[in-house]
C-alpha cells in the first residue's frame, strides 16, 4: 500500500512549486560549491605541477653539467654534482608530492593543515612544501574552512531536508486530509513511509545527479574504474544521509506536534547534531590529547641531539678545510646518522600523539551523524588524515633510501657518475587499497543506516495506533 502512496505523493509533488523552488536553491548553491572545490582542487594540482617540472628541469641541467666534468677531470669544485655529500643536501634533492584524488573537489578537507609535498634530502630533517599547495588563505579562511560540497551536504543538505520533510502528517491533520485519508485502506505507517519515501527519492535522485554534474564542471576525474567505485561509495553515503534526516522527520511527525512545533524539534535536533556534538568531540579530543607543538617538537629534538649538534656544527662551520671531502665528509655522515637516531624517538612520539587523536576522532565520529559523513566525504576526496598518514610514511621510508644511496658513496669516498643519476631512489605515492577506504566508508553508511533503522523503529507504535493523530 506504501508503493501506492508514494507514487501518489509523486504526483503532488511535481505540481508543488514550493519544493522545486527549495531544491533549485539548494542544487545552484551544489553547483557553486563544486566549481569551489574545483577550483582550490586545480590550484592545489597546478602547484604541484608546476614544482615537478621545474624539479625536472633542474636535475636535467645536473646531469648534463656532470657529464661534462666528468669527461673533462677538472678538480672537484663547489656546488660540484660529482660531491656526493653537495648532491645529497641541496644539488639532487627531490620534489615528491601527495597526488590529488580523482574526487578531490568533494572536500578540502585536511590539506589546509597537512603538507601536500615535501622536500627530501639526506639532512635529518624534511621540509615541508607548502608554498607550492595553493594560494595563501587568509585566517577567516581557516577558521571557518571551505565552501566545497563537503560542507554544504554536511551542514546545509539536512536543512533542505527538514524543510521538505517536517510536516508529512502535521500538515494532513492540519488542512483536515489526514481522517479522510485514513477513512480509505491506507494506514498512518503506510501513508508517512510513502509520503516519506517520494521525497526523499526526489532529492536523492537530484542530489546525486547535481554532485555529479557539478564535479564533472569542477574537473573531477572520472576517467577510471576506481574514480567510479569512489563516485558509487559518494552517492551511498548521500542517499544514507537524507534517509537519516527523513527518518528523523517521521520519527517527530508521530509524536502529534504541530508543524511549527515539528519544525523546532527537527532544527533543534540538526543543531545538536551538527554543531553542538562535533564542538564537543573537537573540544573532548583536544583536552584528552593536546595537539602537539612543532616548535616544541624542535626544541625536544634538538635538546635530544645537542652533542651531536655541536660536533655538526664545528665540522662543517670551520672555513680552513672542506668538510665536504674526504675523512671529515664520512664524519660529517656519520654525525648526521647518530643524529637521525636520536632524534627518532622524539620525532615518533610527536607522530603517535598525532595519530592517537585521530584514532579517538574516529571512535567519536558515531556520537554524531555529522562527523560519520564529513569523515567518511574526506576520504572518498582523498583528504582525510588515512591518506596524508600512508604519504607520510611512504615519504619516511623513502628518504631513508635515498640517504642510504648518498651515504655509500660518501663513506666510499667516491664521485658520483652520470649513470648513477638513474639509479637514485624515485618516489611514488601508492594509494591503499580501493577496498580498505571503501570499508570505511561502508561503515559509516552501516551506521546511518543503523540510526534511520531505529528512528523508525522507535515511531512505528505511535504510527500503527489509528485516529490519535488526527485530532
Amino acid at each position: 500500500m506504501w508503493m501506492k502512496v508514494l507514487r501518489l505523493e509523486w504526483r503532488i509533488l511535481r505540481r508543488e512549486r514550493a519544493a522545486f523552488v527549495v531544491l533549485g536553491i539548494f542544487t545552484l548553491f551544489l553547483m557553486v560549491a563544486a566549481l569551489a572545490g574545483g577550483r582550490y582542487a586545480a590550484n592545489l594540482e597546478d602547484g604541484l605541477l608546476a614544482g615537478q617540472a621545474a624539479e625536472s628541469e633542474r636535475l636535467s641541467t645536473l646531469k648534463e653539467r656532470l657529464i661534462s666534468l666528468d669527461k673533462s677531470g677538472k678538480a672537484l669544485t663547489s656546488k660540484d654534482p660529482r660531491d656526493p655529500v653537495w648532491m645529497g643536501e641541496e644539488g639532487y634533492a627531490r620534489f615528491v608530492a601527495l597526488p590529488p584524488s580523482p574526487l578531490a573537489p568533494i572536500a578540502v578537507g585536511q590539506r589546509d593543515l597537512n603538507a601536500q609535498a615535501v622536500r627530501v634530502t639526506t639532512g635529518v630533517q624534511l621540509t615541508r612544501e607548502r608554498e607550492t599547495e595553493t594560494r595563501m588563505s587568509g585566517p577567516s579562511r581557516l577558521m571557518t574552512g571551505a565552501f566545497d560540497p563537503a560542507f554544504l551536504f554536511v551542514v546545509l543538505f539536512p536543512l533542505v531536508i527538514i524543510a521538505l520533510s517536517y510536516e508529512l502528517l502535521s500538515g494532513e491533520r492540519e488542512r483536515g486530509t489526514l481522517a479522510m485519508l485514513l477513512s480509505q485502506p491506507v494506514s498512518q505507517q503506510d501513508l508517512v513511509i510513502g509520503k516519506a519515501g517520494a521525497r526523499a527519492a526526489l532529492i536523492s535522485a537530484a542530489t546525486v545527479l547535481f554532485a555529479l554534474l557539478g564535479l564533472l564542471l569542477a574537473g573531477a576525474d572520472l576517467s577510471t574504474s576506481v574514480a567510479w567505485a569512489h563516485m558509487g561509495l559518494f552517492a551511498l553515503l548521500l542517499i544514507a544521509w537524507a534517509g537519516f534526516w527523513f527518518a528523523a522527520a517521521v520519527w517527530v511527525n508521530s509524536r502529534g506536534q504541530t508543524s511549527a512545533r515539528n519544525a523546532l524539534s527537527l532544527v533543534g535536533l540538526w543543531l545538536v547534531l551538527v554543531v553542538v556534538v562535533p564542538g564537543l568531540v573537537n573540544v573532548g579530543v583536544d583536552t584528552l590529547y593536546p595537539p602537539p607543538s612543532r616548535i616544541e617538537l624542535m626544541h625536544e629534538a634538538r635538546e635530544a641531539a645537542r652533542e651531536l649538534k655541536g660536533q655538526l656544527d664545528g665540522l662543517e662551520g670551520r672555513h680552513d678545510i672542506n668538510a665536504k671531502r674526504g675523512s671529515l665528509a664520512k664524519r660529517v655522515v656519520d654525525v648526521k646518522d647518530e643524529l637521525v637516531s636520536k632524534s627518532a624517538p622524539v620525532l615518533k612520539a610527536h607522530r603517535d600523539r598525532v595519530r592517537q587523536r585521530q584514532g579517538l576522532l574516529e571512535t567519536l565520529r558515531f556520537l554524531s551523524p555529522a562527523l560519520i559523513v564529513q569523515l567518511a566525504l574526506e576520504d572518498i576526496a582523498g583528504a582525510g588524515t588515512n591518506r596524508h598518514h600512508a604519504f607520510e610514511d611512504q615519504v619516511d621510508d623513502y628518504h631513508a633510501q635515498f640517504r642510504s644511496f648518498f651515504r655509500l658513496r660518501v663513506k666510499a669516498g667516491r664521485f658520483l657518475r652520470p649513470r648513477e643519476l638513474d639509479t637514485v631512489p624515485t618516489f611514488e605515492f601508492r594509494d591503499e587499497p580501493l577496498m580498505t577506504m571503501g570499508t570505511r566508508v561502508l561503515t559509516s553508511v552501516t551506521a546511518l543506516v543503523a540510526a534511520m533503522l531505529a528512528l523508525l523503529l522507535s515511531a512505528r507504535p505511535a504510527l500503527r495506533r489509528i485516529g490519535r493523530l488526527t485530532r
